[in-house]
């Protein structure tokens, strides 16, 4: 639009050159005249652009100042508005084209989605589409309150949500549903299992009844902590059990890689085709099928017609390029790399220390192999609910 409009107004770039042309910076910035892309040649000559309109005060202060001013170029303005109404058939044409683009502003052709974590873009435009607002829909006929109630009752994830309607775009605002954490106090009875077998080191109980011993072999699943707690004067009740009961735990991870990773490189003539999008039409400006060139990487730009941000039409050209490439082999496996991966994830894994481990390479093939055994004491207790 902005160019739009320094077209209508007219624009003119000045060459002023003299003893001191700098000089009549200052006087037009007092007048207010805008100015843009000043730039200095040499000493004596300086280049400015300026509006049409205050092309006469340039010259009026350029014969003052005793600058010689020269027109470097006109677009635009007067001149231009005649070239155009002199060309009925280019008039014409522009007029069309303001009435398709006034007409077109009257539909949405771009939904945009914001504010989801946990729903998916494409879940939230079909509910939209269902409810009335899709590619192609005549948005003045829209009742956004209404939409915004069917939506919400088709996702329920949804706590709150607007949707805005800007020309031809629509943008839905929406804020997920907080979801209530699960109450786990006194009134939820619960026990405590191994979460994986070991050899049991130190049981601190809190609450509950300890079923294990030190030096006990537990198996996964295995009851560690009783949720009834007994009692001399009454009868026994449940509890929710807390504690930790660590033990030695023996661990085995193993990672498997190629022993040449392979690695691609751009050979050839890169080829493009295009096509265009009417809404949901899909026009191929190329002969033969859309599938993907074998030992070619595809890559798909999308440009819409439109001013982003303002508004959008319904017509996108599409530009799908196909890189040729060649594989080869690459350096060997890093086997050091591959060791520090596997004991970060050993890491955050045990909940504990990590006593000794080791390290032991294999190969298979084409394949490498490499195989973590630690010994770790960690605390293998975790909470099972009591039914009732």
């Amino acid at each position: 639009m902005a160019r739009i409009s320094d077209w209508l107004r007219g624009t003119v770039r000045a060459e002023l050159v003299g003893a001191f042309p700098a000089g009549l910076l200052n006087a037009l910035a007092g007048r207010g005249v805008e100015l843009w892309d000043v730039e200095s040649a040499d000493a004596y000559t300086l280049r400015l652009t300026l509006y049409e309109s205050r092309l006469p005060e340039l010259e009026g202060l350029a014969k003052r100042a005793g600058c010689e001013m020269r027109v470097l170029r006109r677009v635009g303005g007067a001149g231009g508005r005649k070239r155009v109404l002199r060309r009925p058939a280019l008039l014409i044409g522009l007029l069309a084209m303001a009435l398709l683009l006034t007409a077109s502003s009257l539909f949405v052709w771009d939904v945009e989605v914001r504010g989801t974590n946990r729903l998916s873009r494409a879940k939230v435009l079909r509910a939209l589409e269902d409810c009335g607002l899709g590619v192609g829909s005549f948005w003045p006929s829209v009742n956004t309150e209404l939409l915004r109630s069917d939506v919400m009752l088709k996702l329920p994830e949804i706590g709150w949500m607007a949707v805005n309607v800007c020309g031809s775009r629509a943008t839905a605002v929406i804020v997920e549903r907080e979801e209530k954490p699960e109450m786990a106090g006194e009134e939820r009875p619960a026990e405590l299992v191994a979460s994986h077998g070991g050899l049991v080191r130190r049981v601190n109980v809190l609450e509950g009844s300890p079923k294990v011993k030190e030096g006990q072999l537990v198996t996964e699943g295995e009851l560690l902590v009783g949720a009834e707690l007994p009692s001399l004067a009454n009868e026994s009740r449940l509890v929710r059990a807390r504690g930790a009961v660590m033990a030695d735990t023996w661990v085995e991870l193993t990672a498997v890689r190629p022993l040449k990773e392979a690695l691609k490189s751009p050979r050839g003539v890169t080829r493009c085709r295009f096509a265009l999008v009417f809404g949901k039409k899909r026009v191929n400006l190329y002969i033969g099928s859309g599938k993907t060139l074998d030992g070619c990487d595809k890559i798909i730009s999308e440009y819409t017609l439109g001013i982003p941000g303002l508004f959008s039409t319904p017509i996108r050209l599409v530009r799908e390029r196909f890189v040729p490439y060649q594989t080869h082999s690459g350096s060997d496996c890093d086997a050091s790399e591959l060791g520090r991966r596997l004991y970060a994830l050993l890491e955050s894994r045990t909940e504990g220390q990590i006593l000794s481990c080791d390290l032991t390479p294999g190969r298979t093939g084409e394949l490498f192999a490499l195989t973590l055994r630690a010994h770790c004491l960690e605390n293998i207790a975790r909470p099972r609910d009591v039914p009732g």
